[in-house]
């Protein structure tokens, strides 16, 4: 057995491994590399900010395993276009600056596979479903998560099945709390970066926190790194050599639960060539956001004005009233994924369910006679068809289509495509969004009536990223769950035409609540209470201790 066969450190020394620049591999300023080189753990997740040597990590890592553990590997990034990008920028350079590479190496000059040995290492977008199908592998790489498309990056995870590694590695700057890479951080054993202070030789990681000085690790005045402690200042020399503990998580009964993932967080704070007067500057810049910051500076997830639908934005369009029937009642439909549905009319949301037939809805079709349903257009295509036919006049048909160039965001059909309907998905969703922040849409109910229709919501983050046109722009994505989201937009389309009026972005011009409609109480019924469909078990308490890993 050769030396370099031991470790992935061993064969980097032996072979000289170099970086795409032709740099050697040195561990001296990212010494916080080191384990996460050598972690073999079945699942594992790094949650971290831009720039920090994570992406040349993963491309070494991946090679050797495929050499020596003969690992079929799919590597994914967020677009085709980002997988040329750091294929033809990144790996093939890594492999053209070492021999031993160059020897492995197969098909050096391919941007969608390459063959190491007998092995493979394919490389992928997230943005096709048909990407996700093609072949099977024994690891998945998901680069820059929070920027990918979170469905099909789940996809990806059913090409592990048939594996006896069945190992996923998760690593991406993060976005909101939730979503993104924080699903896997939160599932893991959340190891920091601990260092010691030389003046009071106590323990502690870096952390920043404007609001509690005692989780400050920069004098922001002075721009010094400081020991949270005892106030002494902080060299590079005593950023730069720490080690990894993982946090120890307890249930009620104080024993041990065990994490799927082995986790680690990485901030600018750790890197020993990043000064604190940097950071301070990226802080105080104005041109920065402070999501921008916390995302790609300090590496943590970040829940900025208006980027989650938080429960109690939803909570204060609550309302135990009763509701008048007598206006018309519009349905939202989302299909696909099982049938999930919302009701309501001009006053706002009465009902809503999730089910596997389509049973519920012609309930409420011969219940309000003169209700009229807005279906997804690009769901179910056999069923719906046959509904519209039997309620001919009453069921339309959306189509979503991306960043359209009008304030106009929904647009009926007319002749021969009336019946259909197209809206801007983006907008549509950030309308209803500011709707509830000026609690324009009631919900009849209870708090906990309308919990498992919250989930949905909370299912969904909004991210600043760059458009095809290369202008910055906030896109709503989905970590998970959310036909009722989807539905509710169905329904304010349909609202757009039989309810509320026209749907257009917010200004301090068009910002208005609409008229109440007259009561008719001979109408006016206590809201159908929507029914329970999701079952959550309670999370378990955290016990703050550390252990090294």
């Amino acid at each position: 057995m050769k030396l370099s066969d031991l470790s992935i450190h061993a064969w980097i020394q032996e072979h000289q491994i170099k970086n795409e620049k032709g740099d050697p591999i040195d561990f001296y300023d990212h010494f916080f590399l080191f384990d996460i080189y050598r972690d073999q753990s079945q699942n594992l997740c790094v949650m971290k900010p831009a720039q920090v040597g994570l992406s040349t990590l993963e491309v070494l890592k991946n090679i050797y395993d495929a050499k020596k553990y003969k690992m079929d590997i799919i590597y994914t990034l967020p677009t085709d276009n980002d997988v040329n990008i750091f294929v033809g920028g990144k790996v093939n350079r890594i492999i053209s600056q070492n021999p031993i590479l160059l020897e492995y190496t197969k098909d050096k000059d391919s941007i969608e596979q390459k063959q190491i040995d007998e092995s493979m290492i394919y490389f992928r977008g997230t943005w096709t479903k048909k990407a996700a199908i093609m072949v099977a592998a024994d690891r998945v790489v998901n680069d820059e998560k929070d920027s990918s498309k979170q469905d099909v990056v789940k996809d990806y995870e059913a090409r592990l099945q048939h594996s006896k590694y069945k190992q996923k590695h998760v690593f991406s700057h993060p976005s909101v709390p939730g979503n993104g890479v924080d699903v896997e951080w939160q599932d893991s054993d959340q190891k920091e970066w601990f260092i010691t202070c030389n003046s009071c030789l106590k323990e502690q990681y870096l952390s920043w926190s404007t609001e509690d000085e005692r989780q400050m690790s920069i004098d922001i005045d002075r721009k010094i790194f400081i020991c949270k402690h005892c106030g002494a200042e902080l060299s590079d020399q005593e950023r730069r050599r720490g080690k990894w503990k993982a946090r120890i998580f307890r249930d009620e009964e104080g024993n041990k639960i065990q994490k799927t993932y082995s986790g680690y967080h990485i901030s600018l704070l750790m890197a020993p060539w990043v000064s604190a007067g940097e950071i301070v500057k990226k802080y105080k810049d104005p041109n920065q956001s402070e999501e921008f910051f916390y995302n790609k500076i300090l590496g943590l997830p970040y829940v900025g004005s208006g980027n989650k639908v938080t429960k109690d934005m939803l909570d204060r369009n609550l309302t135990d009233e009763t509701i008048n029937y007598g206006t018309r009642t519009v349905i939202g439909v989302d299909t696909g994924m099982g049938i999930h549905l919302v009701a309501g009319n001009q006053l706002g949301l009465f009902y809503y369910s999730s089910t596997r037939n389509y049973d519920d809805f012609e309930r409420l079709m011969q219940m309000f006679t003169d209700a009229i349903a807005v279906f997804d257009a690009q769901g179910d295509l056999q069923k719906p068809r046959e509904l519209a036919e039997k309620y001919p006049g009453r069921i339309f048909f959306c189509y979503y289509r991306e960043d359209r160039k009008t304030k106009q965001l929904i647009t009926w059909g007319k002749g021969k495509e009336e019946g259909l309907v197209v809206a801007d998905r983006n907008k549509l969703i950030q309308l209803l969004v500011d709707e509830f922040v000026m609690m324009r849409i009631q919900l009849y109910g209870s708090e906990q009536d309308w919990y498992d229709y919250w989930l949905h919501w909370n299912a969904i983050f909004r991210i600043e990223e760059e458009n095809n046109l290369g202008v910055m722009v906030r896109r709503w994505h989905r970590g998970g769950a959310d036909h009722l989201v989807h539905a509710t937009c169905y329904w304010r389309v349909g609202m757009n035409r039989f309810g509320m009026g026209k749907a257009e972005i917010f200004t301090n011009e068009t910002i208005s609540l609409p008229e109440s409609p007259e009561l008719q109480p001979d109408h006016t019924m206590k809201a159908v209470n929507p029914r329970k469909i999701f079952k959550f078990d309670e999370p378990a308490s955290i016990n703050e201790d550390w252990r090294v890993t």
